[in-house]
């Protein structure tokens, strides 16, 4: 390893790695990848999802293997369930490095896009957030590198026919993990590259190989998804991709043409800030860099992608995710060619100016704020505001006193005071932030407070935290209340087959609230809304235990005949 891959490893150790077990879970993502992951190690059935007992044919079953294996080793806890969303993250950071020195022999430039990328706000979100989107991020980059170096390798040779089979198996890879997103990304990037650059040969060439490799690597878990359940690959296929992509259905998340430009623009920050700089270089100098291979490829790789998830009907801020590295490697690019070009650095000084005054003041506003705690839901947070006011200020300083030196101490101050800021927060974030969103504490400390014992009673709850309580109560026969959330595909398979539903109507549960032979206690819970089915209790729900914490509300109803045991008890 070079000594930039030494620092951009200590980067992502201390930003990415090192909080990613010290902020609570969030609902639902966090947990719905969590609990997928457990219930196919406790019933080893790992061809075919099931959450909550119940089929769910979102996402392909390797995706969450990563997790399972992550599991195994770490075992089942917050820093083992994100430690493959990190992994995700740093392959994609290794492959454009990887890229930009096979292309260009630039160990700075290199260095300089993977830590672009990495700083970039939504991929360092996603990356340290248990979604699958950061592992097939990776992947894609993996397929979209390989493919690119294939093309401009001048003769067939086994360097060429090796990248060909690493392309396959990186496409193989992310398709398990979220599906067709897989072929269709990095082949929309090759189709224009390839048109642009008038390699019309490799139209013909290049497919082969990869197609072949991704295929062996793929069916055997396809076949046993197919014995596991016949009606995956209908379902995937066409609700999952065709649906999503064409239809208004409110399921699949329907958003106009321009919902992604903020997320592109947006989750590119702070990364983003020095923009300015790459910009600066001016048109004449950035269409010299576009007659490069890489940059053209580069700028491919961020426009159709980006224009493909536009022109679908279901849009999710994360689906620009595999834009972030080629538009790492442009930004890498203009800035290397404006700190090359001998010109005085000004705006890249202005912009170091702005963010060390932003920084400065915002530490103070963060301390002031702890300080004086104007409304009483701040006093928890004060911890979090005093550390991160602190090294805001810091930071903010550094930068400032370092304007009368070179460029170079600010540059690299820059990515080191985020890194600092990033592995302090991961630390900070507190339940009370989150509320709701990050139940866990609460719904232990609610089955202290109320007194049941978790694997004794029925839990019963809305969809919005059904996740949460089968993770944290070790529990995957929760029942949901009436509602189906995104498991009614799975409740309607199971009820039309005669198999167990997790649903209980309304009807079954105040029959069960009123019969007075029921021997188990039931325990009611959900987010402190209206709509999330408190108003289903009932009459049958008076003298109930209640408890509420964080936003979080339980009611639990003890067994009738349990009850009556311990009032003779207590008589004899």
């Amino acid at each position: 390893m070079k000594k930039y891959d030494w620092l951009i490893l200590l980067f992502f150790i201390a930003a990415y790695l090192i909080p990613l077990g010290g902020r609570p879970m969030v609902t639902p993502d966090e947990f719905r990848y969590a609990q997928i992951p457990h219930e196919m190690l406790a019933t080893g059935n790992y061809a075919a999802p099931r959450q909550l007992e119940m089929r769910y044919f979102e996402k392909p079953a390797p995706g969450y293997w990563w997790t399972a294996a992550s599991f195994r080793v770490f075992g089942e806890n917050a820093f083992a369930l994100r430690l493959p969303c990190a992994l995700g993250a740093l392959l994609a950071a290794a492959m454009i490095s990887f890229q930009v020195r096979q292309s260009l022999r630039d160990e700075k430039i290199a260095a300089a896009a993977a830590i672009l990328f990495l700083c970039c706000g939504l991929v360092y979100g996603i990356g340290t957030f248990a979604v699958l989107d950061s592992q097939t991020t990776g992947f894609i980059t993996g397929v979209s590198v390989t493919a690119f170096l294939a093309a401009v390798e001048p003769h067939f040779n086994r360097r060429k026919t090796a990248l060909l089979i690493a392309c396959g198996i990186f496409a193989a890879l992310a398709f398990m993990t979220k599906g067709f997103i897989a072929f269709a990304v990095p082949g929309l990037s090759m189709l224009g590259f390839l048109i642009w650059e008038r390699r019309w040969k490799e139209f013909y060439q290049l497919p082969w190989i990869p197609l072949v490799t991704a295929v062996v690597v793929i069916a055997p878990w396809a076949l046993a998804a197919h014995r596991a359940d016949g009606d995956f690959w209908r379902y995937f296929t066409i609700v999952e991709h065709w649906e999503r992509f064409t239809m208004d259905n409110p399921g699949q998340h329907p958003e106009p043409w321009w919902f992604l430009i903020l997320p592109l623009v947006g989750g590119a920050f702070p990364a983003a800030l020095l923009a300015p700089t790459a910009f600066a270089i001016g048109y004449r100098r950035w269409k010299e860099l576009l007659r490069l291979p890489l940059y053209r490829f580069s700028l491919c790789a961020v426009v159709l992608p980006f224009l493909f998830f536009s022109a679908s009907s279901g849009k999710l801020a994360t689906y620009v995710l595999p834009c972030f590295p080629p538009l790492a490697v442009l930004g890498a690019g203009g800035i290397a060619a404006y700190f090359r070009s001998g010109g005085s650095g000004r705006t890249f000084r202005w912009t170091m100016d702005i963010w060390s005054w932003l920084m400065l003041i915002g530490g103070v506003g963060a301390i002031l704020t702890g300080i004086l705690a104007p409304v009483p839901e701040l006093v928890p947070l004060r911890p979090m505001l005093f550390v991160a006011g602190g090294i805001g200020i810091v930071y903010g300083a550094a930068l400032w006193y370092c304007r009368r030196y070179s460029w170079r101490p600010r540059f690299y101050g820059f990515f080191a005071g985020l890194g600092i800021l990033l592995l302090a927060g991961g630390w900070l974030i507190p339940d009370e932030l989150l509320g709701a969103k990050a139940p866990e504490r609460a719904l232990r400390e609610l089955a202290a407070e109320l007194n049941y014992d978790p694997s004794q009673v029925m839990l019963v709850t809305h969809p919005s935290l059904m996740q949460a309580l089968a993770w944290t109560y070790g529990r995957s026969d929760v029942r949901l209340l009436g509602s189906t959330g995104e498991l009614e595909y799975g409740i309607e398979r199971a009820e039309k087959n005669g198999e167990y539903s997790t649903r209980l109507t309304r009807q079954e549960f105040n029959a069960l609230l009123n019969d007075p032979q029921r021997e188990i206690g039931i325990v009611y819970i959900a987010r402190d809304r209206k709509n999330e089915g408190f108003d289903f209790l009932g009459p049958a729900a008076e003298g109930a235990q209640e408890g509420y914490i964080n936003e979080v509300r339980a009611v639990y109803l003890p067994a009738p005949v349990a009850a009556a045991t311990e009032e003779g008890k207590e008589s004899k």
